[in-house]
């Protein structure tokens, strides 16, 4: 499994305690979870139940101030098992559109203009 604080400090983006409501399919089914936080490369989703390392995830992010869902592939890139439980994702496949539309949420929660 991999170490938390090792991937946080490989963090290429901004990352805000933002939380959304995020509906994520598998192969498996799907279901709705909340965000613990969120930037333009990933989040990480709480979870009594945290999903395994390398699942593959459709979703669709309710973001703040957007009217449409966020639709990204990510992927499960480690979880967590104490409080707060959950799991962190890592986009895969994201449009130039929804990375600009996360950036834009974020950067107004750390109160940034722009957060290129």
């Amino acid at each position: 499994m991999a170490d938390e604080q090792d991937f946080h400090e490989k963090r290429r983006h901004p990352r805000a305690p933002i939380g959304v409501i995020v509906r994520a399919e598998t192969k498996d089914g799907g279901r709705h979870y909340y965000s613990k936080n969120l930037s333009s490369g990933g989040m990480f989703l709480l979870a009594e139940e945290p999903l395994p390392e390398e699942t593959k995830l459709n979703l669709e992010l309710f973001l703040p101030l957007v009217s449409t869902p966020v639709r990204i592939k990510g992927e499960v890139v480690w979880q967590k098992r104490q409080e707060p439980s959950g799991f962190a994702i890592k986009f895969t496949e994201i449009s130039d559109g929804a990375r600009k539309l996360i950036r834009w949420v974020v950067g107004r929660y750390l109160g940034q203009e722009d957060e290129s």
